[in-house]
């Protein structure tokens, strides 16, 4: 601000700043499944697999997710969020009770499920005042030592523990004191609570931000992009599987940016598949088929492998695309880094049944790994036959939506117009130059249009503003078509492949 030396009135003119058009590159999967620990029903930001062990546990779970989430980030996802399921009505958390002359000190496993019941208990006596505790799991083992029985002391055993613990919380009953020593007592009572897994328990569902269970978890993050369920492979029914498939459609298509990726039920034929695809008619979802074999990461030699489904996979190789690329680029031709098989062959006529409903074939080339070979979504509309046109149309309305808002309650005339036909183009123009839009110049990559005839005096005058964007999304190149032409006998020979 200048320095203001004579007395008067001086008016200083400002404009008002728009807000940048910026389209989000950020990719972040979401997924349900079981675990073998951490939080139920909470969906937990992770940025790596040893974060994941660290908050869910293990690979001891009836579910592939742990499996799937390695698998995700070896393909290049970054992040992703995790929400385990289970029957809240069944599952517990493991327990031990270790009581005292005039009270007891209840200790409880940090989440529910049976990986409590091999959580040990250690405690020392120091003093009159003071003693010791070591909880054990696994290769895991706190100590807590030199806590204190006064509730006034900064040691004081219930605080210091359930502000330290990562393995479980403490709570005191009566008054605790002369803590006997004991030795590696172990927890019990711990249930997973997925002895009768149902399709609702992953279809879960959203009342709000403090209550939400299963895929209705994710309704509590306006960020996620792509969602998915392996664990989907543990029903048999195939009705159960198409309940929590379409639950997953609805949301990516209420949620703006969102995007399911589905696994093709196993064991189906060739038409059964075709079947199932009509079920799932939708531009913002997309199938795979076969699972895939990928090394055994708890195999120490190398050569152990085992059977998951592609989903977790693809949406790393996705994630990849969209950080190395751009979204507008078809998630295709990806290696499946860690796969090294697939669990069922396909002929060539095979594969063009199922590309022809939307279904994208996983194929393995010998000496170069299993690669996505497709970019189709389940919809009928050829408009939205690709999955980089669908979710690059998405991102774009998204980045529109946000960067103009500085628009409402201005003035409704032709400088208004004008100002937002030049943000907006000169948005679209730097996106065609990165190769988003298709043309050879921006006219054919994209218009803006914001006149008199989109907004009529007695559209003004209700405080409608109307303007009109069209692009023209690149497609992929799916079939190339090569022609030979040869002399023979003053004759041609024309040999075509695609």
């Amino acid at each position: 601000m200048s320095n203001f030396v004579v007395p008067g009135v001086y008016v200083q003119e400002q404009q008002n700043n728009l807000n940048p058009l910026t389209i989000d590159s950020r990719c972040l999967s979401a997924f349900a499944g079981i675990t073998e620990s951490g939080p139920l029903n909470k969906p937990v930001l992770i940025k790596s697999f040893t974060e994941y062990l660290n908050i869910f546990g293990g690979f001891d779970t009836i579910g592939v997710l742990p499996y799937s989430i390695f698998s995700y980030f070896k393909c290049g996802g970054k992040e992703c969020i995790v929400v385990r399921v289970a029957d809240t009505k069944n599952a517990s958390c493991a327990k031990y009770t270790v009581n005292t002359p005039k009270g007891k000190i209840l200790f409880t496993a940090s989440s529910e499920g049976h990986w409590g019941n091999y959580l040990t208990l250690s405690t020392w006596t120091e003093n009159k005042e003071n003693f010791s505790v070591t909880l054990s799991y696994q290769n895991k083992t706190e100590s807590f030592v030199h806590l204190s029985y006064n509730p006034n002391d900064e040691r004081y055993f219930e605080s210091y523990i359930n502000s330290h613990s990562c393995l479980c919380t403490v709570k005191a009953e009566g008054n605790v004191s002369d803590l006997q020593p004991d030795f590696m007592k172990t927890f019990s009572g711990g249930k997973d609570g997925i002895a009768e897994l149902t399709p609702g328990v992953f279809i879960g569902k959203y009342n709000g931000l403090e209550d939400n269970t299963g895929i209705g978890c994710f309704e509590s993050r306006n960020d996620i992009s792509l969602i998915a369920v392996p664990d989907i492979c543990l029903f048999k029914n195939e009705e159960d599987i198409i309940s929590i498939q379409r639950t997953l459609i609805d949301q990516a298509e209420r949620f703006s940016g969102r995007f399911a990726i589905l696994d093709v039920p196993k064991n189906l034929d060739v038409l059964a598949m075709n079947k199932w695809a009509d079920k799932m008619n939708s531009s913002f979802a997309a199938a795979y088929h076969p699972f895939i074999d990928i090394t055994d990461p708890l195999d120490t030699t190398g050569i152990g492998t085992l059977q998951i489904p592609p989903s977790a996979a693809v949406c790393g190789c996705i994630a990849a695309t969209d950080n190395e690329k751009g979204v507008f680029h078809p998630p295709a031709n990806c290696l499946i880094d860690g796969a090294v098989g697939i669990s069922q062959k396909l002929t060539m006529g095979e594969q063009e049944m199922l590309y022809t409903k939307g279904i994208n074939v996983l194929r393995y080339f010998p000496g170069r790994g299993v690669k996505i070979w497709g970019a189709k979504t389940l919809s009928y509309d050829t408009n939205w036959k690709y999955i980089n046109v669908r979710r690059t149309f998405t991102r774009v309305c998204a980045s529109l939506k946000q960067g103009t808002r500085w628009a409402v309650f201005e003035p409704n005339d032709k400088n208004l117009r004008k100002r937002l036909v030049r943000q907006v183009s000169g948005f679209l123009l730097d996106l065609w130059n990165k190769g988003y839009f298709a043309g050879s110049t921006p006219e054919q990559g994209f218009y803006v249009r914001c006149d008199e005839e989109l907004n009529p005096p007695e559209n003004i005058d209700a405080g409608i503003l109307t303007f009109e964007v069209g692009l023209a999304i690149v497609h992929p190149v799916e079939f190339f078509k090569i022609t030979l032409s040869a002399e023979k006998n003053g004759s041609n020979v024309y040999i075509q492949d695609k």
